[in-house]
């Protein structure tokens, strides 16, 4: 039987076929990004299918009114995701000083 390597996120475990990962966009961060998407739903079949829509289709990030965690983090309106968010990454940084992937010293 076949089998298929997949690597899972760690803060919502989606998975990727393992040759499918750039790992240099894993070197990019920049508390600015955008982490919250508004998309617009347009018709066919999504997930970036090409559709009979005169080549408009799937959900296309809406630019201008996606948040960073920073925007974020200042409207209350958001403050359940920003605390899910900040438990979450302390629980990850936790578990990997605790396996020794991460030294304290790392973190300053």
């Amino acid at each position: 039987m076949p089998k298929q390597e997949q690597i899972a996120c760690i803060f919502c475990g989606k998975s990727v076929v393992r040759e499918r990962i750039d790992l240099s966009k894993y070197e990019n961060w920049d508390v600015d990004w955008v982490v919250f998407q508004v998309r617009e739903m347009l018709p066919g079949p999504g997930r970036g299918h090409k559709g009979k829509s005169d080549g408009k289709y799937g959900f296309p990030a809406i630019r201008e009114e996606g948040l960073s965690i920073l925007q974020m983090k200042d409207d209350a309106e958001y403050g359940e995701i920003v605390e899910a968010i900040r438990k979450r990454l302390i629980k990850i940084v936790k578990a990997y000083i605790k396996a020794g992937i991460i030294k304290r010293t790392e973190l300053r």
